[in-house]
């Protein structure tokens, strides 16, 4: 049996069990190649090869782990839902889905993350609950902190330093400045702006033209290529499921579907009915939530250095970055010790031996 290891859902009410859209993706791959599989799900990476999920696990080794590298990994056991598909049809498959998880989903990300009223009233209130206290209050953040990265590193802004809502003096003021005001004021700005109605956005726009051509090339079939569905079905359901299941303050991706696309709603509730609760085993840690907790703190503040060694200049945010990490380390052990998960047995057969008690 397969185990797939995967960010865990606040939609399990929805019949999502998963809220990635590479998790989903994988989860529906699995159910629709018929595959015998078990969900687990997880608050960190550590599974991971490569620090992504999903990871999927067979006899208790890591194979895979990627949503594309998982489904490789499938095809070559047999699992394959692309075998009835051409050379042509597979190139546009890989068109399609690479269209969808670095466009449509980069919309997604924005709408969770980046709208403020949507992360602070739906998206971070979801995920708290998700992972439970004390990881609730680091988690969401990073989670974010990776969404405006990997937006960023395409060009899209984040809400707070979009063109149309900068303010004169964040035009002017130099950004060695602006990075060391206080960052309660620069979350009171946000605060104030948290309303602001974000559905002209650029990004929208990119999302309405690539859900008009996957509602042209789904047209009136049940799948995309036809009468089974493929690779691509399960990605766009991995996406267009976290789109059209969940309601948000600020929907805009779901209206406009709701709107126009009405092919891709009935290609959604396809798929969905044929999808049964999978058996779940939770394996997530207290431990390796913090420990993620710790390693996200620790990338923050280092970098590897591109000066050439001879050429090393100081850096004057060292001191500040250094306590940065030292007090993380010192909360995150501070409070193990304290609440008695890491304790020295008094078995007198193991001395020496530390022992590890479950999470709470």
């Amino acid at each position: 049996m397969y185990s797939l290891y995967s960010w865990g859902s606040p939609f399990e009410s929805e019949g999502l069990y998963s809220f990635d859209a590479s998790c989903v993706s994988a989860q529906a791959y699995l159910q629709l190649c018929k595959a015998e599989w078990q969900l687990c799900h997880v608050n960190s990476t550590g599974i991971s090869q490569n620090g992504c999920l999903p990871a999927l696990l067979y006899k208790d080794s890591t194979i895979e782990s990627g949503f594309w590298r998982t489904v490789q990994f499938l095809k070559t056991q047999g699992y394959n839902l692309d075998a009835d598909l051409d050379e042509e049809q597979i190139s546009q498959s890989t068109a399609y889905i690479s269209m969808i998880q670095d466009g449509l989903v980069d919309s997604l990300l924005f709408s969770w993350y980046l709208v403020s009223e949507n992360f602070v009233e739906a998206t971070r209130p979801r995920l708290a609950k998700l992972f439970g206290f004390p990881l609730s209050l680091a988690i969401p953040t990073q989670l974010q902190d990776y969404a405006v990265r990997r937006l960023k590193a395409v060009g899209v802004s984040s809400e707070v330093e979009n063109a149309n809502t900068k303010d004169a003096d964040d035009e002017t003021m130099p950004g060695s400045l602006r990075s060391k005001l206080p960052r309660i004021y620069l979350l009171a700005k946000e605060g104030f702006r948290r309303h602001a109605d974000k559905s002209t956005h650029p990004i929208y726009e990119q999302a309405d033209q690539y859900l008009a051509a996957l509602s042209k090339k789904l047209d009136k079939k049940q799948y995309f290529f036809g009468n089974k569905p493929t690779t691509l079905d399960t990605v766009a359901y991995g996406c267009l499921s976290l789109i059209v299941y969940v309601d948000l303050p600020q929907n805009t991706l779901k209206t406009t579907i709701v709107e126009k696309y009405s092919n891709l709603i009935a290609f959604c509730d396809r798929i969905h009915a044929q999808l049964t609760p999978p058996t779940i085993v939770s394996e997530q840690s207290f431990l390796g939530g913090m420990g993620s907790i710790v390693k996200h703190a620790i990338s923050r503040y280092t970098n590897i250095s591109t000066v050439p060694p001879n050429n090393k200049r100081a850096n004057p945010d060292l001191p500040v970055q250094v306590r940065s990490v030292a007090g993380a380390l010192f909360v995150f052990f501070g409070y193990i010790i304290y609440n008695g998960i890491l304790s020295a047995p008094v078995s007198e057969q193991l001395p020496g031996v530390f022992t590890v008690i479950p999470d709470l």
